[in-house]
């Protein structure tokens, strides 16, 4: 069955944007931002049905 993946940030955004702010702190916030981030993954019959519907703003 076909899938659709994406990847959401599960972590603090305001320690995200504090790493980041502090110029010492960027490579941490990169790590921090990946260490954080998961893949989901949802299986559809026609995602291509899905993604047309959603750029055109329908929802159910």
């Amino acid at each position: 069955m076909p899938k659709i993946i994406r990847y959401q940030f599960m972590g603090n955004w305001f320690i995200f944007w504090f790493l980041c702010i502090t110029g010492v702190g960027i490579p941490l916030a990169i790590l921090y931002l990946l260490n954080g981030t998961l893949r989901v993954e949802h299986e559809m019959a026609d995602p291509e049905q899905f993604i047309s519907d959603y750029r055109a703003g329908k929802r159910n």
